[in-house]
């Protein structure tokens, strides 16, 4: 019989050898077999919410095509009416048209234009039809995207004359300094201006123009056909307006050749009246036609002028053109000088600056009292100014040379030769700038700066103010003439223009004129009958710099 510790150790050997690995196959990998993943199911919530999906999907690419397809619809309806309006008002212009407007207007070169200066052939038999023969007198408002047409007309005529500015360098409705607009050619000319008084009412600013409008209209153009063709077809028969229209800003492309010299001179005329003659005409029609009257007759040799004015007459559409297109000159003048009366104000008086709104409330009201502000040296702490210097206010002098005297472009430049051809400064002109800085302190009335356009209901404070100077100048006529000659003279010291300051020379005493005229006589072939081998002299220079 064994002993126990045999029996354990054959036990142990068992043990061990149980625990050992089994003989490995070269090459071969153990693997476990592979869990089966549980089926998973999709909720059905989700799978409807997946199905509502694409259904939304397929919904908005069906108005897509749907709001194409009206797009263009509309678009072809837009060119339509545009072609029958543009025949329409040839036919007007035909049976308004005396004989000699006739031949006139049927010479070469004197086509309708279109919106690029391009000569627009008239229309054939079958684009006065109608290609698909509709009937062009179906009005449009029955249209069911009748808010779109709207859009696209406005797009049509009103942004054509966005992005074209005048090539007279003129820095008015289109300059940096355009926040400000003044109704150039509006028809409201009935103003009551008796018994003006100095107590200007402020109202509301006007709120800001809503954009829903040009966002519509981008959508609707975003809309439309994605072919560049059809975009490049549409654009020639809607983006080119003709040449007479109603709406919309009017440039010098609007215009014939002939008619073009004549606006633009009358443009610049128009600025020199508004800032030295008549800034607030009553009729404005009326006194812009008088306007183009007195250049065609001072240009009466120069390219017919006489003839093309005699056009402007026969035209009524022509007229109304022309008058728009001068009163730009009115509304960008009020606008830049707005602008720099605007700063000025702000720096000389330091309203806000660190004040209160009670302060700067109490000070301009000060300054409106009385008419302080047009006094000189005006001391806003100790509420002083003096009396020997009426409508010494630094400001006119500030907005005139930044305006007229310190500019490079050529909008100003008749009002510049008008000032130094007189060689002083208006008393209109003088009123208009006091009317430009009271309009800035009034701004403030309210402790706050609110916005508000200068339009012409400043035309009773412009009335005042040169009421007050005439009543000082009619008592005080040497005072009132060397007031504005001094004016005059500041304005060119501050702009650097002290050559066009009158200068009396005293060199060379030593020369006896007499002695040297009787010489020069006596030996002139003039003397003896015979002919002059020098071409005669020119005439005195008749310049202000040297007269």
């Amino acid at each position: 019989m064994p002993s126990s510790a045999t029996v354990i150790s054959q036990k142990t050997r068992a043990a061990t050898a149980a625990a050992k690995p089994g003989p490995k196959t070269r090459g071969a990998v153990a693997k476990a077999p592979a869990a089966k993943a549980p089926a998973t199911k999709v909720p059905v919530h989700k799978a409807a919410s997946k199905k509502k999906e694409v259904d939304l999907k397929a919904l908005a690419l069906q108005k897509k095509k749907e709001t194409q397809q009206k797009t263009q619809q509309t678009w072809d309806e837009v060119s339509l009416e545009i072609r029958r309006h543009a025949r329409a008002m040839r036919e007007a212009q035909n049976d308004n048209n005396n004989d000699i407007t006739h031949q006139v207007l049927d010479g070469p070169g004197d086509h309708d234009l279109d919106g690029h200066g391009n000569s627009v052939p008239p229309l054939d038999e079958e684009e006065q039809n109608g290609e698909d023969n509709q009937d062009l007198d179906a009005p449009l408002d029955e249209d069911p995207n009748e808010d779109t047409n709207a859009l696209l007309f406005n797009l049509t005529f009103e942004g054509q004359g966005d992005g074209h500015g005048d090539d007279d360098n003129d820095n008015d409705e289109e300059g940096a300094t355009a926040a400000v607009s003044v109704p150039g050619g509006d028809d409201d000319d009935s103003m009551d201006v008796d018994f003006p008084t100095n107590n200007m009412q402020v109202s509301s600013a006007p709120s800001t123009p809503s954009k829903k409008a040009s966002a519509r209209a981008h959508r609707g153009l975003s809309s439309s056909p994605s072919s560049s063709r059809s975009r490049s077809s549409l654009s020639a028969n809607i983006l080119t307006p003709p040449a007479r229209h109603r709406g919309g800003k009017i440039t010098e492309k609007h215009f014939t050749p002939k008619t073009r010299r004549l606006a633009i001179l009358g443009k610049k005329m128009n600025r020199r009246s508004t800032a030295i003659k008549q800034p607030f005409p009553v009729d404005k029609h009326s006194y812009n036609m008088e306007i183009l009257q007195d250049l065609a007759n001072e240009y009466k040799g120069e390219d017919n002028m006489i003839e093309v004015f005699a056009r402007v007459l026969a035209s009524v559409d022509t007229q109304q053109e022309l008058v728009q297109f001068l009163g730009y000159a009115r509304s960008g003048f009020f606008t830049n000088c707005m602008a720099k009366a605007r700063e000025w104000v702000s720096t000389r008086f330091g309203i806000p600056g660190k004040m209160r709104p009670t302060e700067v409330r109490d000070l301009v009201a000060w300054l409106l009292q009385d008419g302080h502000y047009k006094y000189g040296d005006v001391d806003t702490e100790l509420k002083t100014y003096d009396t020997k210097l009426p409508f010494g206010c630094e400001g006119v002098a500030h907005i005139l040379r930044l305006e007229v005297f310190s500019t490079k472009g050529g909008a100003n430049i008749e009002i510049f030769r008008e000032i130094v051809n007189v060689r002083k400064i208006a008393p209109t002109t003088v009123a208009l700038m006091l009317t430009f800085i009271e309009h800035a302190i009034q701004e403030y009335s309210e402790g706050v700066h609110r916005h508000v356009e200068f339009s012409d209901t400043a035309r009773p404070h412009y009335c005042y103010h040169l009421s007050s100077f005439n009543r000082i100048a009619k008592k005080a006529l040497i005072w009132a003439d060397n007031f504005g000659r001094g004016l005059y003279k500041l304005i060119l010291t501050q702009s650097n223009k002290e050559f066009l300051l009158d200068v009396e020379a005293d060199d060379l005493t030593e020369v006896d004129i007499e002695g040297l005229e009787a010489e020069a006589a006596a030996t002139s072939p003039l003397a003896s009958g015979g002919a002059s081998p020098l071409p005669s002299s020119s005439p005195p220079c008749s310049s202000p710099v040297c007269s």
